[in-house]
């Protein structure tokens, strides 16, 4: 009796002493916590898919935070669901003391203190259906979030930072998102097709208020003891299982019964490869790569056994016909498609020709290995007696160092000496998993454990960090042994390395220092080492384009047109004797001379004019000529001499163009302007000229004026920057910073409660941004974005628009009036006539032209006729009509004799800025 008493008491003891309960170190750490665990305390448990997600033996994060305040910190605390989006309101009023698994942010920190961090995940943005291959395909889209505005900030910074933007919008249920972009760190949830990693998300931890501050210690020192290891086993072990059954509820009825008495799955790995596909490990002789780390995980995560036999039986590709094993590594061919199945590709490896130089007539031969995929991408490049197939590698090396072989085609070019092999990459190739033909189930099991379970994006960096690491204990371990040698190797490789040096610049000039091979000049290899050399030389630089050429080469082939090239080059070479001529490209010549401007243009002029060649087949060319001075570099002079020759293409009143100093000057400001655009376009703000109502003088809106100040030029006026973004294709950028600016002020306005009746906002598309496709979801982005309603807006376009697709054009116009937005012409009459236009287009508003009122000051007569004659006719069409240019109160008093109804001019205001168009509104 006394016996089982005493067992029972030990029982009781050792279960007190060991069972699953916080307890602090000192005495003093338990008193304190003691009165701590008697405050009843309201936490937030935020009610998201992800963290009340459970299965069988497997609790939610949720219900393991449950466990972890209740039971193992045994607190006095209630725990309350809440959406994320109502945390703010409720710890507010006081309903919730505390949040449990939040993000750290400072959007909490005046209310919240946080604990140390539990665990971080990854974000990301996918889709099922929308691609996503990089941060570029995110750009101008809308993307669905949940409400955790930390997720929200990253995804801002780091678009931001790589000077994108898209609009994030909030939701309740990202599930009814999932064909769209939406931002989650929880991908498996969603099964997507397309997908990129964004970032990590700040540390998920415990807030309380600031009341419970001395809690937070013991908080943390409970997670340190035990439970942030089961927080994070758990949130991998629920990952895990979510990519399980994501996989096994795609499985067909034969496919499960296969994984339920499958055999282990016998698997080798090419013996002679160090590629990162598959490689045989130099610390334990185990395989390892990208491969065996997708076989283990499918071991591990689903339950598919496979076994490596590479080691234990040598085996060949025959081998897998006979069931010799089940699956190998390898290239899909057309010749193995015959003989096998493949599953999706895995991962993909650059193949590289190899070869010496030097090498003699042989050098057309390319050797590859027996069976292997090298073997069939040569036969789609070669015909079959240029291809040497060898049964092993050594002897395919042997041959190309005897020079019996003049190239290999390889895989794995780590084996040769770039010092001594020339190694050039040629093409890269998809690797997959390779069956036997029977086994179609084994294959689907595969594709689809890679489309829901397997990411082998990751398997590839997890593959690299392995061998990078296994690279670096080798190279310790190597370096240790030949401590002792350390002295003899540096003087070794230092002679090796300045020997190498030696033989590869020779190679590199017997190999470069060529003249171009059609027309006997010299080469850009020449003329870069001519520029780097001869700074010195004064003299002249110029640049020759020939125009018409691609058709001379479409229309009668490439051989006349080779013709006609050496032809031109022996006239250069015969005519600048004493001179320095270059084939650049194609049809593009460079030339150093000592001659004049003059007397190279009179050379070129007389050749234009009078060869028979050129005037038969209509080639002409354009000359670019600069002075090249002591004080600037001949790359210089070259730039010059080729911005004056485009310059030419541009103008095309004359053949040629010298780039003087104050071509020079205009050339070296717009690079000026364009350094700074493509750097950074903040400097592009509005300026706002008010429009007038001519019946009631009142303000009913304003024409938003692109402007540009940089601290390296200060101001810059449109009529330099405007050309420049349009000339160099990022105008919309321009564009789509004002309709931003634009909207955003409307906002602030509604905001601010100003009564903003028939009042608009206009801004200019140019013809380039309307072109694009993004258009209207970039204009639908910023409305939605902002909360601005499209009838505050109108958007001017020019008459220039008009050779456009009009089908495209009016297609567009309709979808910005659908938006509420209306559309103005702009410039009317100031170069184009589209009068009979009009009527086919949804248009709102005609703006004149400040030309119309112009000319009036030349003949008042017949000016006024004109005037009233348009005006009647836009009023006919029933548009408003915009004057623009009002600069003297005779001019408005005709204005409002003719019945035009808006004007805009200096007699009113000239652009102002923002706070003083704000100041004026606000008065109305």
């Amino acid at each position: 009796m006394i016996y089982r008493l005493f067992i029972l008491v030990f029982f009781v003891v050792f279960n007190f002493a060991f069972s699953e309960v916080y307890t602090p170190e000192t005495l003093k750490e338990k008193e304190e916590f003691s009165k701590l665990q008697k405050e009843k305390i309201i936490i937030a448990l935020i009610d998201d898919p992800f963290y009340n997600l459970s299965y069988p033996n497997i609790n939610s994060l949720n219900t393991t935070m449950e466990n972890f305040l209740k039971n193992y910190m045994q607190l006095n605390v209630t725990f309350k669901k809440v959406p994320y989006k109502n945390l703010q309101r409720d710890i507010k009023s006081g309903i919730i003391n505390g949040i449990a698994l939040i993000p750290k942010n400072q959007i909490f920190d005046d209310k919240l203190d946080f604990s140390d961090s539990i665990f971080s995940e990854e974000l990301y943005v996918i889709s099922q259906n929308e691609s996503i291959h990089s941060l570029n395909d995110l750009n101008n889209k809308i993307i669905y979030t949940s409400h955790t505005e930390p997720y929200i900030n990253i995804l801002k910074a780091v678009l931001d930072n790589n000077d994108l933007h898209a609009y994030p919008i909030p939701v309740d249920n990202l599930k009814k998102y999932d064909e769209k972009l939406i931002l989650t760190t929880n991908p498996v949830l969603y099964k997507p097709k397309y997908g990129i990693k964004i970032g990590h998300s700040p540390g998920i931890a415990i807030a309380l208020s600031h009341k419970y501050l001395n809690l937070i210690p013991y908080i943390n020192n409970a997670l340190n003891s035990n439970y942030r290891k089961k927080f994070i086993d758990q949130l991998n072990t629920l990952n895990r299982s979510i990519s399980y059954n994501n996989f096994y509820t795609s499985l067909a009825p034969e496919e499960k019964e296969y994984l339920k008495n499958h055999k282990p799955i016998k698997v080798i790995y090419e013996k002679d490869t160090d590629s990162l596909v598959s490689y045989k490990s130099q610390i334990d002789g185990k395989y390892k790569g990208i491969a065996p780390n997708i076989f283990k995980a499918l071991k591990n995560n689903l339950g598919i056994n496979f076994v490596d036999i590479t080691s234990t039986d040598y085996k060949t590709i025959t081998d897998l016909k006979t069931k010799g094993f089940d699956a190998t590594v390898l290239s899909k061919t057309q010749k193995r498609s015959k003989d096998f199945i493949f599953s999706e590709k895995i991962y993909e490896v650059g193949t590289y020709i190899i070869n010496l130089d030097n090498s003699p007539s042989s050098s057309k031969t390319i050797g590859v290995l027996k069976d292997s995929v090298e073997e069939h991408i040569a036969q789609r490049y070669d015909i079959n007696k240029n291809i040497i197939i060898f049964d092993d590698f050594n002897s395919m090396v042997k041959a190309l160092d005897d020079r019996k072989v003049g190239n290999l085609l390889v895989t794995n070019k780590e084996y040769f000496d770039s010092n001594k092999y020339n190694i050039i990459l040629f093409e890269t190739i998809p690797v997959n998993f390779m069956f036997n033909k029977e086994d179609v189930v084994l294959r689907d099991i595969i594709n689809k454990a890679f489309e829901y379970s397997i990411d082998l994006k990751n398997f590839a960096e997890l593959s690299q960090l392995e061998r990078d690491a296994e690279n670096k204990i080798v190279y310790l371990k190597n370096r240790e042994i030949k401590d002792t040698l350390i002295i003899f190797s540096i003087v070794f490789i230092f002679i090796i390395f300045a020997i190498s040096v030696y033989l590869y610049k020779e190679r590199l000039n017997k190999k470069n220092l060529l003249k171009d091979s059609l027309t006997n000049l010299p080469n850009r290899f020449i003329f870069d080492k001519f520029c780097n050399e001869e700074n010195s030389l004064t003299g002249s630089t110029f640049v020759i384009d020939l125009n018409n050429f691609k058709n001379i080469n479409d229309s009668l082939g490439h051989e006349f047109g080779d013709v006609i090239l050496k032809e031109f080059a022996n006239f250069l070479k015969n005519s600048f004797i004493d001179s320095h001529i270059f084939r650049i490209s194609g049809d593009e010549f460079y030339g150093f001379s000592f001659e004049s401007h003059e007397e190279i243009i009179g050379k070129l002029k007389k050749y234009k004019d009078f060869c028979p060649t050129l005037l038969k087949y209509n080639i002409t060319f354009n000359l670019g000529v600069s002075h090249k001075t002591a004080n600037i570099s001949l790359a210089t002079s070259f730039k010059y001499s080729d911005l004056a020759m485009l310059e030419t293409k541009k103008e095309k009143s004359k053949f040629y163009k010298i780039a003087d100093d104050k071509f020079i000057e205009k050339m070296d400001r717009e690079s000026s302007i364009l350094s700074l655009l493509k750097e950074d376009i903040s400097g592009i703000y509005p300026m706002f000229q008010p429009k007038y109502c001519i019946k009631t003088n009142r303000i009913i809106g304003a024409e938003a004026l692109a402007r540009y100040s940089s601290l390296e030029l200060g101001p810059i006026g449109p009529f330099e920057f405007i050309p420049i973004a349009e000339k160099y294709n990022f105008i919309h950028k321009v564009d789509y910073k004002i309709a931003k600016e634009s909207i955003v002020f409307i906002r602030d306005l509604l905001e601010s409660e100003v009564s903003l009746d028939n009042f608009r906002i206009s801004f200019n598309i140019s013809m380039k941004t309307f072109k694009r496709d993004d258009l209207i979801t970039v204009l639908t982005g910023l409305l939605n974005y902002f909360k601005v309603p499209g009838k505050y807006i109108e958007v001017e376009i020019t008459e220039s628009i008009f050779i456009l697709d009009m089908k495209d054009l009016i297609t567009k116009l309709k979808a910005l009036k659908n938006l509420g937005i209306q559309i103005s012409l702009d410039d009317f009459t100031a170069g184009h006539s589209t009068a009979g236009l009009l009527p086919l287009l949804p248009m709102d508003v005609v703006k004149f032209d400040k030309s119309l009122l112009d000319s009036l000051e030349v003949n008042k007569s017949k000016g006024k006729i004109v005037y009233k004659n348009l005006t009647s006719l836009i009023k006919d069409l029933n548009f408003k009509i915009v004057s623009e240019g009002v600069e003297t109160k005779e001019q408005l008093e005709f204005l409002k004799f003719l019945g035009v109804d808006y004007a805009q001019g200096y007699y009113f205001s000239k652009p102002i800025s923002k706070d003083e168009f704000t100041t004026e509104v606000k008065t109305l």
